[in-house]
């Protein structure tokens, strides 16, 4: 197919389109035009498109970005020596529609979950005296049952303070190779019960800056615990983290089964109704959009490609800052802290991978 007959079958796309050739612009449909009239056939693609996408090649990928205010899911897709971007807006779920849905579901979770924490905090610490099996298997789903209602609690919360931009960053300077280093090893040694490896690399020694541990904590164990759901037996999980230019770039990489084409552009949706084996955010699909905007105070971009049979990536790409940089949002550095160095966390956001008998109690 030559490039005109290429152009002319972008031309009839709805959503902006724009295709790119050694990163300049070679097309833009009527819809691009109109929503960047200052981009124009030979501008550099930087110039709208944000760098972390426009590395990316070969590969179909989605992603989320805001350009001129406006939040956009990109859609990259090859053509030929060219890659094809289309920016489509994203739906804005009204205030109502969204405390409707938080009042429905966070009521009824609060309610259960607080019958089910009196219930583990009275029969947990007799566990290991209970000699008959199918009693401990119970005690053990109950448990389990309490740590994944407790996550998605935590993530209406999350959910909540995000959308009426009640979220503020806790800043704290600390050695993110470090940081990802341990975070990996923890949940490695959760993942080895359910036949799965964790492995950390790196090529940096040290890499200084400022983030919020907890909410950077949480995203990543998104990221991981959505991996580790779509893998096979032994498959194995591949935590990395690079320096490019005055960024940092965290990759969690798997060897599942990917993503279909057909349904990336829906990874970053909101509690999505429609759901299939292949999609990676699961329960009430407000994981992803939870990690995209922990991403977005952090001044980064969440970029997620994948292909089927071929795995899926994604790249987690945050600018290296200080905590007196006046560029982000934040209230005051409180390091994030926990007496049993975090366990709790992890067995939190990895309640929907493990098996129940990671929540008998001997996690230590």
């Amino acid at each position: 197919m030559t490039d005109q007959q290429m152009f002319n079958l972008f031309s009839i796309q709805r959503d902006a389109t724009i295709a790119v050739r050694a990163g300049a612009v070679v097309f833009l449909n009527a819809s691009a035009s109109a929503l960047f009239p200052d981009l124009t056939v030979g501008d550099g693609a930087d110039k709208i498109l944000p760098l972390a996408i426009l590395e990316m090649e070969n590969e179909n990928l989605s992603c989320t970005s805001t350009i001129d205010h406006t939040p956009y899911t990109i859609l990259g897709a090859q053509a030929g020596d060219m890659l094809v971007y289309t920016l489509v807006p994203q739906e804005q779920e009204t205030a109502e529609q969204e405390g409707q849905l938080l009042e429905r579901v966070s009521g009824t979770m609060r309610r259960t979950l607080t019958v089910l924490n009196m219930a583990t905090e009275y029969l947990l610490p007799v566990i290991d005296r209970i000699d008959e099996p199918r009693q401990r298997a119970n005690l053990t789903v109950i448990n389990k049952a309490y740590y994944q209602l407790q996550r998605l609690c935590d993530n209406m919360d999350y959910f909540y303070r995000l959308s009426e931009n009640e979220t503020r960053l806790y800043l704290e300077e600390l050695d993110f190779v470090e940081f990802c280093r341990d975070l990996a090893q923890s949940v490695d040694h959760f993942a080895k019960r359910v036949s799965h490896r964790v492995q950390f690399k790196t090529d940096i020694h040290q890499l200084v800056t400022a983030i919020d541990r907890q909410k950077m904590t949480k995203l990543i164990l998104n990221l991981v615990s959505n991996s580790l759901k779509h893998l096979k037996t032994d498959g194995s999980l591949t935590l990395s983290l690079a320096k490019q230019g005055a960024d940092a770039v965290i990759t969690v990489r798997d060897t599942g089964s990917g993503i279909e084409p057909s349904h990336i552009a829906e990874v970053f949706a909101q509690y999505k109704t429609r759901r299939s084996n292949t999609d990676i955010d699961a329960g009430a699909g407000l994981g992803l959009h939870i990690a995209q905007e922990i991403a977005r105070l952090h001044g980064g971009t969440l970029l997620i490609s994948s292909g089927h049979d071929r795995g899926t990536a994604v790249r987690l790409r945050i600018p290296l800052t200080s905590v007196g940089d006046s560029g982000l949002l934040q209230e005051m550095s409180i390091p994030y802290r926990e007496s049993d160095g975090g366990m709790q966390f992890i067995l939190t956001e990895l309640s929907d991978v493990l098996d129940d008998e990671a929540f008998a109690g001997k996690y230590y």
